[in-house]
């Protein structure tokens, strides 16, 4: 990507994070965004096919970046610590995008909701440290290791942590205003939820 292309892509960036602050995405146009971001309409099409793809590609490059900084390299020792970070600083991320979030997250966003992208980013991560021996699953259940029971099982582990996470930061999102909880708040009672097999260190 030269200077120029780079150049385009923040200004879309930051117009798209402008409006859907405001709107959610599946109500903005991409004419609208190209307008805010001072580009052509056809600029916009060379970043992405809809603002609603434009909205998710940059969050979750954020996202990404906050996976390769806390959980690049963690040996198992570390993996409660690692995972405590990174959660902490996603939910910053969150609290940084909050009327973002809560357009997206609410259970009316429809194609525009931002729970399968979330939820994806938590189940990538979770997939990378069991992937590299970090965690392990860790069941009480009949059925050894290694046996399909317990694949199925794990595989339960691991989407049911990504999407009740995501369920836990949008019950967060939706307090009270005259109730805020912050984000220390949210860790310590996130840890409790947690299975005592996920490592985990508020």
């Amino acid at each position: 990507m030269d200077a120029r292309q780079r150049r385009s892509r923040e200004n879309l960036r930051r117009a798209i994070l402008g409006l859907a602050a405001l709107t959610p995405a599946s109500d903005i146009l991409a004419s609208e965004v190209a307008s805010v971001a001072k580009v052509n309409r056809s600029t916009f099409y060379d970043h992405a096919s809809s603002p609603t793809a434009l909205l998710e590609d940059v969050l979750r490059e954020e996202l990404d970046a906050l996976r390769a900084e806390f959980l690049s390299e963690v040996p198992p020792e570390g993996a409660a610590a690692a995972i405590a970070g990174v959660t902490r600083s996603v939910l910053e991320h969150i609290d940084a995008h909050r009327a973002i979030y809560l357009l997206g997250l609410d259970e009316n966003s429809g194609p525009a909701s931002l729970h399968p992208m979330l939820a994806g980013h938590f189940e990538a991560s979770i997939r990378l440290l069991v992937k590299r021996g970090t965690i392990r699953y860790e069941s009480t259940a009949p059925g050894g290791a290694g046996t399909l029971q317990e694949e199925f099982r794990a595989e339960m582990a691991v989407r049911m942590i990504a999407d009740g996470s995501v369920g836990a930061i949008l019950a967060w999102l939706q307090l009270p205003a005259a109730q805020p909880a912050t984000v220390d708040e949210f860790l310590e009672l996130y840890g409790e939820l947690l299975p005592s097999w996920f490592p985990f260190a508020a």
